[in-house]
């Protein structure tokens, strides 16, 4: 291909149907898209268009085995890219000892199940419709896909949520017990603001608050009591003559010293979520130390953003994301116009589609000029990307933040605000 994009990675979404109704899924929050099944012949086009892939990965905002095809996906998918890792994740309701059998057979040589808790009242009320099931699967599929293929690649993936995360390190055993090869951790992405009351992180970076230090954000947010935020901001532009502002630029000038400034609502408002952020830390250890004695590799998010150490993880995976319908999509945030709350206010991430592989060639999409753009950005987001988490006037909804459409760099579509860029949220790719 000519294109310039080295497309080393394929994330392909097989479906948009779900057997579950997970609590926090973007499932429940879209509208106007049907859950359907990717076509057969689609997906046939698609691998007809690539060469030289390291890996494919076969799920998307669906679970993969409800498409009728998904064995005969994995067939010729390895067939087509021998050497490539050909990858799945699963809620794990419908595997069985016949699915793990043949979907091994026909190529699939990594795969992931889903599993937020081994606390099955707990399970069942996050991921809605599950049981006992997932657990009974994730042990069947140890048990037969390592007769099958010992070198099978076995992960579980957890959520994290406010309620029950302390209990994480007791998935961690169980999933050494059962010879699992890794863990990977992620929070919650909350497409609603009562899915953040879930959230167990905070986007202030943790840079600011160890500038700050308990003195000086005691004493930022006595001054944020004393004036409101909003005057604070439009004080930039008059007489700097009370003790509270001359205090207030001068813990501000720190701050811009060290590259950072400071959302005051998310340093005031939301101390508890700082709180919690250092307790899921804790936790981490724990479940660190148990993997690391029982040989279980550990992937585990931030808990704090920071705006100085920022990566897209499609771009640094060189990959894409195919949406059921062929539509192609730079990543797996932007495939769908969704809602989202993030920095104390709601906004509407809309879809970035680049083309649509069932009316052009891959090669040309990826050719895409806007798409161009969208990489050079995405390569330095440091630089080229605003990160609205530090921002004060993010809080106050300034008008950058209402969607992704447009950032204050000028940058369209922006990343600003995507917490898989700061490694609070992660997928497996």
């Amino acid at each position: 291909m000519s294109h310039g994009f080295d497309l080393k990675n394929l994330h392909i979404e097989v479906t948009t149907r779900c057997n579950l109704n997970c609590i926090y899924c973007l499932r429940r929050f879209w509208s106007g898209y049907e859950p359907r099944d990717m076509d057969f012949n689609t997906f046939l086009r698609i691998l007809d268009q690539v060469e030289g892939l390291e890996r494919i990965n076969l799920y998307g905002f669906g679970e993969p085995f409800m498409n009728p095809r998904i064995l005969d996906m994995i067939y010729y998918a390895r067939r087509s890219f021998k050497d490539s890792k050909i990858f799945l994740s699963t809620n794990g309701m419908l595997l069985n000892e016949s699915v793990i059998e043949k979907a091994i057979e026909r190529g699939l040589d990594s795969i992931a199940v889903s599993v937020d808790s081994v606390n099955l009242q707990q399970l069942k009320k996050i991921r809605v419709g599950s049981g006992s099931r997932v657990l009974k699967s994730l042990e069947d599929l140890c048990r037969i896909g390592r007769r099958i293929l010992p070198e099978l690649e076995i992960g579980v993936e957890c959520v994290i949520l406010k309620h029950g995360f302390e209990e994480l390190p007791k998935v961690v055993e169980y999933a050494a017990d059962l010879g699992v090869d890794y863990v990977q951790v992620s929070h919650v992405v909350p497409y609603s603001k009562q899915i953040y009351e879930y959230a167990c992180y905070t986007c202030v970076s943790e840079r600011v608050l160890s500038v700050l230090g308990e003195d000086g954000l005691r004493e930022l947010c006595e001054i944020r009591d004393k004036a409101s935020h909003q005057a604070l901001l439009l004080s930039y532009a008059r007489p700097r003559g009370s003790h509270e502002l001359k205090k207030y630029f001068e813990i501000m000038g720190d701050l811009t010293s060290h590259g950072y400034t400071a959302n005051l609502t998310a340093l005031c408002e939301e101390r508890h979520k700082i709180s919690l952020a250092l307790r899921v830390r804790e936790v981490f250890e724990q479940m660190s130390e148990i993997a690391e004695s029982s040989g279980v590799e550990l992937r585990v998010p931030k808990v704090f953003s920071d705006a100085a150490d920022r990566t897209c993880p499609y771009e640094e995976k060189h990959s894409i994301y195919v949406r059921r319908d062929g539509k192609v999509a730079p990543c797996m945030e932007l495939a769908y116009t969704h809602p989202e709350y993030v920095n104390s206010h709601n906004k509407l991430v809309h879809e970035y589609l680049i083309g649509d592989v069932k009316s052009e060639s891959l090669s040309k999409i990826l050719s895409n000029e806007g798409f161009k753009r969208f990489r050079e950005m995405r390569k330095n987001l440091i630089r080229n990307c605003p990160w609205c988490g530090d921002c004060p006037y993010s809080e106050l909804e300034c008008w950058f933040v209402k969607d992704n459409l447009l950032d204050c760099y000028g940058n369209s579509p922006s990343c600003s605000e995507c917490l898989y860029s700061v490694g609070l949220a992660s997928c497996i790719i």
